[in-house]
Parts: structure tokens; C-alpha cells; sequence
């Protein structure tokens, strides 16, 4: 009987344990802001993301805009009940707007992309090259500071949706530092 219990407790183990800590990551950077947090970890060739805020709409995160929204890498996302996890690949195509990748006529270079909603938090997860293919991906540098924007939708699962919160940071992957743009 006794082996039969700890062989029942063991297969619980391997089923519901085990798989949740092969695929947390630890993260080996965070930025919090007023209202979001950023997580990364470069590794190789790729960042790996975690970004998440107090919504039950989008979060993002943009990679090296030069004016407002223009011209950055932006990866945004939500989660659906009826949808589930959507995740796109953008480009800031105007100071005020984004458009798909793909619809450019790009691809969509996020690997692994996940996003939940749990109490009243939205968080997306991703990695990302830091080179990629694509004409409307920079290349993000590990070297020195990045500008990054974050944003969060209001309770809408749409990615049209205006942004409630925005800010913009420099952030050294590599290093962690970082310093509030506005």
C-alpha cells in the first residue's frame, strides 16, 4: 500500500510540478516601472522577455524608436478567453502607429510566444533575435544603452486600442542600468 501511495505522489510530482519549473525562466533583469515591469535575459543570439501590467488589454514593449513610435521594434500582446494568446511582431510605421510585420510584407521573428491574464495582470513572454532578417527588425543592442518604450491597453483584447500608460527608458541589456526617458 505504501508503495502504491508514494508511486500515486511521485507521478503528481512528474505531471504537475515538474513541467512549471522546466519552464519558468529566471529572468536576469527587471525594470519596474510606475506601472509595468520588463524582464529579460540575453542568451546568445536572442533576448528573452517578460512584460507585464496591471490591465486586462495589451502590453508591449518597443525596441529603438527614434520618434515617438517610428521606426521601433514593437512586440505586442494580449489574452483572450474566446482567443487566447495573441502576439504579433510590429513596427512603429508612424510617430503614432504600429502595423504588423507580416501585413508589411515581413515575418514574424518572435519564438516562443505566450501570454496570460490572471488578476487583473497581463503578461506576455518571448524571445526574440537581436539580429533578425526582416527589413522592419533593427537589430537590438546589447552594447551600451537601448531606448525601449512600454505600453498597456485599457481592458479591450484588441491591439487597436490607444495606450492609458506609456514611458520611455534607456536600458543597457547587458548590464541592467537604466535611466527614465520620460
Amino acid at each position: 500500500m505504501k508503495k502504491k501511495i508514494v508511486a500515486l505522489v511521485s507521478m503528481i510530482f512528474l505531471m504537475f510540478i515538474v513541467p512549471f519549473t522546466v519552464s519558468a525562466m529566471e529572468y536576469q533583469h527587471e525594470l519596474k516601472t510606475k506601472k509595468m515591469v520588463f524582464a529579460w535575459t540575453i542568451e546568445g543570439e536572442q533576448i528573452h522577455v517578460k512584460v507585464s501590467a496591471g490591465t486586462t488589454g495589451w502590453v508591449g514593449i518597443g525596441f529603438g524608436p527614434e520618434k515617438a513610435m517610428q521606426g521601433a521594434n514593437i512586440i505586442i500582446g494580449y489574452f483572450s478567453e474566446k482567443k487566447g494568446a495573441k502576439v504579433e511582431d510590429h513596427y512603429g510605421d508612424r510617430k503614432t502607429g504600429h502595423k504588423s510585420d507580416v501585413k508589411m510584407g515581413g515575418t514574424n521573428d518572435i519564438v516562443n510566444p505566450s501570454a496570460v491574464e490572471k488578476d487583473g495582470v497581463t503578461t506576455i513572454t518571448f524571445s526574440f533575435p537581436l539580429k533578425s532578417a526582416d527589413k522592419w527588425d533593427k537589430p537590438i543592442s546589447t552594447a551600451g544603452m537601448t531606448r525601449i518604450m512600454l505600453a498597456h491597453g485599457k481592458g479591450k483584447d484588441s491591439l487597436k486600442t490607444r495606450h492609458p500608460y506609456r514611458t520611455v527608458w534607456d536600458v543597457d541589456l547587458s548590464s541592467g542600468e537604466s535611466k527614465k526617458i520620460k
